[in-house]
């Protein structure tokens, strides 16, 4: 494998902001004219899948949220529920975020299967790999960090719709990252023809059927349920990289109405 292939996103500030800057200057996706409801981007830490996150997140840019929602697979073992993290601000190398207390419990009080519980956060990969992307493309917003634990089609229907339902009528982002683990050039297709069509059923058919393996299918699948919610009316895959040499590929989506 080569070097490059083992790259992670730097610790501290002033790398960490070049990698970052460096990505979104080379980015170009085309412009977006509507109100953008969520993004869907890489959970590797691997700074390889950093041109495919670009892509997505400078989208945002002039844009302005209050909140936002991020949503990760577990990276730490299962556990049958859905985690927001206890800490009231979260911590990163470009500085602090504070957590929606409001939303936090409004969401835990939507749903039975969510809980206030560190279990699953504070990971290299998934929440932390996106919050320094945030901070360089947003100005001022809080976030509510979501770990899944169990990523059964019954929970995303679950969270999809309290987050949905939480953040009707709020200025709020949904961010959720997927890996590509395995999958074949028909596979992903097939993947991207369903996610395209909002089809949230055929899309469950997809990811549970044991020929594509994703990373994070519980974070995609919530996303798109919440903004079918918020009556998102388009769905556009911006970049799609496949697994290769024991690389996870990497997915940037993004809806919007």
């Amino acid at each position: 494998m080569a070097i490059i292939d083992h790259a992670v996103y730097a610790t501290q500030p002033h790398p960490l902001d070049q990698q970052i800057t460096k990505h979104l200057h080379a980015a170009n996706p085309d412009p977006i004219d509507g109100e953008i409801y969520a993004l869907i981007v890489p959970d590797s830490n691997r700074l390889q899948g950093g041109t495919v996150a670009a892509e997505a997140y400078k989208l945002l840019k002039g844009r302005a949220y209050d909140t936002v929602v991020l949503i990760a697979p577990s990276h730490t073992g299962t556990f049958q529920r859905m985690n927001i993290c206890s800490v009231n601000t979260y911590v990163t190398p470009l500085g602090s975020l504070a957590v929606n207390d409001r939303i936090r419990h409004e969401l835990c009080d939507e749903d039975d299967d969510i809980f206030v519980d560190d279990s699953g956060h504070f990971h290299t990969d998934g929440i932390d790999v996106q919050l320094p992307y945030l901070q360089t493309v947003l100005d001022e917003f809080d976030i509510v960090p979501v770990v899944m634990g169990e990523e059964s089609p019954a929970f995303c229907r679950e969270l999809g719709h309290a987050i949905g339902e939480i953040t009707y009528n709020r200025r709020a982002l949904v961010v959720a990252s997927a890996d590509v683990i395995d999958a074949s050039e028909e596979d992903m297709a097939v993947f991207r023809e369903a996610f395209e069509q909002a089809d949230v059923s055929r899309l469950m058919m997809v990811l549970n059927g044991g020929r594509l393996e994703i990373e994070g299918k519980g974070p995609l699948l919530v996303a798109l349920i919440a903004a079918l919610h918020r009556r998102a009316s388009n769905v556009q895959v911006l970049a799609m990289e496949p697994s290769e040499r024991n690389t996870p590929g990497a997915i940037g989506a993004v809806l919007w109405r």
